[in-house]
């Protein structure tokens, strides 16, 4: 049986002010410095066996409050971070509007395959994120693995192991630190055990 618990950050300036953040490398704030030392207080007493986690500070830091707890190598994946959102990094849904009206226009018109100049599509970050959790399944048949990573991350893990549809990945909110958990048994099935614990 292999068990993956997916870890959001915690909460970094950007998040309190809206604005779109893929690859901008920003740290926690002062929240989210509590958030990550509460979250590794809910993980003590796990049996953790390898930590994964995104290269970006606010993913990274997490990772190193809550392994405090484990002492483990943290291994940095640069399939594991948020959507790069290009020209659009750092900017409110309002200000794209007003900035970029034609690129802003052709996204709302397919949000799935529109590309960010400088940056990339959902499906191409959706595609990136499932080469990890595809190499990491096919090749390990048990284990507990802890994954510290962003939102659109956790959203695309999400819903690829539960078989939904890529469009489905809006069903789900995801607490900053909050903690998800997915079993995945011999036939490969995945099941969700926790989510925002």
């Amino acid at each position: 049986m292999l068990e993956l618990i997916l870890l959001r950050h915690g909460e970094t300036d950007s998040n309190l002010q809206g604005t779109y953040v893929g690859w901008t490398d920003i740290s926690l704030n002062k929240k989210g410095v509590l958030q990550a030392e509460a979250a590794a207080e809910r993980l003590a007493g796990h049996r953790i066996d390898r930590i994964f986690s995104s290269p970006l500070k606010r993913a990274f830091e997490t990772a190193m409050i809550v392994n405090g707890n484990f002492n483990l190598p943290i291994e940095k994946v640069d399939e594991l971070k948020e959507r790069n959102f290009g020209i659009w990094e750092n900017l409110m849904y309002r200000e794209i509007q007003e900035r970029y009206p034609d690129e802003c226009a052709a996204w709302t018109k397919d949000w799935l395959n529109y590309c960010i100049p400088g940056g990339e599509s959902a499906a191409d970050a959706f595609r990136r994120n499932i080469r990890f959790v595809d190499a990491l399944v096919q090749g390990n048949a048990s284990g507990t693995f802890l994954i510290v990573t962003h939102l659109g991350c956790i959203r695309t893990i999400i819903t690829y192991l539960l078989g939904m549809k890529i469009e489905d990945i809006w069903r789900f909110s995801i607490d900053n630190c909050g903690i998800t958990k997915i079993m995945i048994n011999d036939e490969k099935y995945a099941y969700m055990t926790l989510m925002n614990g």
